[in-house]
C-alpha cells in the first residue's frame, strides 16, 4: 500500500479479495493477498471467478463496509466495466477502498474508470510480470514465502515449466476446478484448502520436496491419472489440426478436448517431441489457436514473433504478448471455424512482430 493511504487504511476492519480462479497466478495472487490480511490483522474473505461471472462476483461489493477490496490477475474489459463500475463505486460510498493489480492489457477506457473512483482508488498494471509478482511487489515486498509464491507462478503464467512443484500445482488446480465445473459446485470452495495451505506455508504447505510430489495423497494419484488423460487426448486432438501460413507466420488451429486447458495445450504443442504424427514430424507453429466447443479461443506462442493479444483483440479478447484468449462463439463445423480464423488473420498484421534488419 502507498503511504498515502495509511491513514484511511487504518479505518479497514476487512479485505475482500477477488482473484482468478483458473490458474496457479491467480491462486498465488490469492495467497499473497491472504497473507496481507493475516499480517494486518484483518478478516479476510476471498471469491475466485473467471470472465464472464463479473456481475455476480462484484455485486457482492454492494454489501461491504470499511473494506479493502483486492483484485488480482483479472483485467476489466468493455463489457464487464459499467456493472463492474456500479459495483465499485457503492463500495467505496460506503467507505471501502480499492486495491486492482493485473498484468492484462486494459482498455483505456477501463482504466480511466477504475482511477476517476473516489477514495484514491490503486491500480497497477505491468505486462513484464505476472500478477503474483504485482502482489508480492505492492503488498508483501518482504515477505519470503510471498517471494516464493511469486516465482512460482511466474515459472507457470510465463510457461517456462522449470518448477516441478509449479507443474504439479497446475494440474492440481486444474483437476479440482474442472472437477467443480463438471458438479455444478463452488468453484471457490473447491480451491479454497489448496489456497489456505499456499497462504499459511507457502509450498511447503502442498508440496512434499523430499518425495517430489504433493503432500495430498490423494490429489497425487488424481494428478498422475489426469496427467495420462490428458496427453491421450491432446495428441488425438492434434491428429485434426488445421495449419496455414499467414504474413509468413505458420498458425496452426486445434480443437480443444475437454478436461484440458488452454496452456497446457499450448505447452504440449510448442514441443517439438509431440508434434510426431505417424512417420511425419510437424514444425511448431508460431502461433497456436485453440478453439473450445463453448466458443472460447485461446492464443499461445510457439515463437516470439507473434503477438497473442493483439490475435486475440481481432476476437474481442486480451492477454499478454505470448497468452491470451478470446471468444469466437457457439460452432458446429470445426473446418468452417479454421477457415474464418485465418481470414481474419489474414486482413490484420498488427499480432506479426517485424524481424528486425541486420543492416
Amino acid at each position: 500500500m502507498t503511504d498515502s493511504g495509511t491513514a484511511k487504511a487504518k479505518r479497514l476492519t476487512s479485505v475482500f479479495s477477488i482473484s482468478h480462479d483458473k490458474d496457479v497466478d491467480g491462486l498465488a495472487s490469492a495467497a499473497i493477498v491472504w497473507r496481507y490480511a493475516l499480517k494486518k490483522g484483518l478478516q479476510h474473505d476471498v471469491v475466485l471467478t473467471d470472465y464472464g461471472s463479473f456481475e455476480a462476483v462484484f455485486a457482492k461489493l454492494t454489501e461491504l463496509r470499511d473494506t479493502l477490496i483486492i483484485v488480482t490477475d483479472l483485467g476489466l474489459d468493455d463489457t464487464s466495466r459499467p456493472s463492474v463500475i456500479k459495483a465499485l463505486r457503492k463500495a467505496i460510498a460506503q467507505d471501502c477502498r480499492l486495491v486492482w493489480l493485473d498484468h492484462h492489457r486494459w482498455p483505456e477506457q477501463s482504466i480511466r474508470a477504475v482511477l476517476s473512483l473516489p477514495n484514491r482508488p490503486v491500480l497497477k498494471i505491468n505486462h513484464e510480470f505476472c500478477a503474483s509478482e504485482i502482489a508480492y511487489k505492492v503488498l508483501m515486498p518482504n515477505d519470503e514465502i510471498s517471494r516464493e509464491l511469486a516465482v512460482v507462478a511466474h515459472d507457470t503464467d510465463f510457461n517456462l515449466r522449470r518448477i516441478e512443484a509449479a507443474n504439479a500445482l497446475t494440474d492440481a488446480v486444474s483437476i479440482l476446478r474442472f472437477n467443480a465445473i463438471d458438479r455444478r459446485t463452488d468453484i471457490t470452495a473447491a480451491l479454497i484448502p489448496l489456497l489456505k495451505a499456499l497462504a499459511e506455508e507457502g509450498l511447503a504447505g502442498v508440496w512434499d520436496e523430499q518425495r517430489g510430489r504433493l503432500k495430498d495423497d490423494l490429489l497425487e494419484q488424481r494428478v498422475r491419472h489426469y496427467r495420462r488423460e490428458k496427453t491421450k487426448r491432446m495428441r488425438k486432438a492434434l491428429a485434426g489440426h488445421c495449419d496455414l501460413e499467414i504474413h509468413g507466420r505458420l498458425v496452426r488451429i486445434v480443437e480443444m478436448p475437454t478436461g484440458v486447458t488452454t496452456t497446457d495445450m499450448g505447452t504440449f504443442l510448442s514441443d517439438p517431441a509431440n508434434l510426431r504424427l505417424g512417420e511425419k514430424t510437424l514444425p511448431v507453429a508460431d502461433l497456436v489457436v485453440t478453439v473450445g466447443q463453448g466458443g472460447k479461443i485461446g492464443f499461445r506462442r510457439g515463437r516470439p514473433n507473434v503477438r497473442c493479444d493483439a490475435a486475440a483483440k481481432l476476437f474481442g479478447g486480451g492477454g499478454h504478448p505470448f497468452a491470451a484468449g478470446g471468444d469466437y462463439g457457439m460452432y458446429d463445423n470445426f473446418q468452417a471455424v479454421c477457415d474464418d480464423i485465418f481470414t481474419t488473420l489474414a486482413d490484420n498484421k498488427d499480432w506479426v512482430v517485424e524481424e528486425e534488419s541486420s543492416d
